[in-house]
């Protein structure tokens, strides 16, 4: 038989709390990976670019092939869609450890809307 003494008191309704869920908690996912792969490209494509332009100016004698690297258009368009998006989650989320910001997905939505902005924009001038 079970012992009385270990019965959990039943808590009247009107003292709980309801519970607040979040509507899509996986933003903040979504911003952590997207940062992620970001930093990976530009772990890869800056020195890339950096090495291409020494290349180009004939600072690094042998190596043809990645003189025209520093022209691609390709290398350009990820390098600029890379540091924009990786700029402005960072932005994100210092703005959330400072405690400006309170609405992660409000935030998530408007850097998201200027980043896309942004790499359009850049992207326009790049190609014309």
């Amino acid at each position: 038989m079970a012992n009385p003494q270990l019965k959990a008191k039943a808590v009247p309704q009107e003292n709980v709390a309801p519970l607040k869920l979040k509507q899509r908690p996986f933003v903040g996912y979504i911003s952590w990976l997207v940062q992620r792969i970001t930093a990976l490209v530009l772990l890869i494509f800056l020195p890339l670019k950096i090495y291409s332009g020494y290349a180009m100016a004939g600072k690094l004698p042998g190596i043809g092939v990645l003189s025209t690297l520093h022209l691609n258009a390709f290398l350009d368009a990820g390098l600029i869609f890379a540091l924009i998006f990786h700029a402005l989650y960072g932005i994100r989320v210092i703005l959330i450890d400072v405690g400006v910001v309170k609405d992660n997905r409000s935030v998530f939505k408007l850097f998201t809307i200027i980043a896309a902005i942004l790499c359009a924009v850049t992207f326009f001038f790049l190609v014309s």
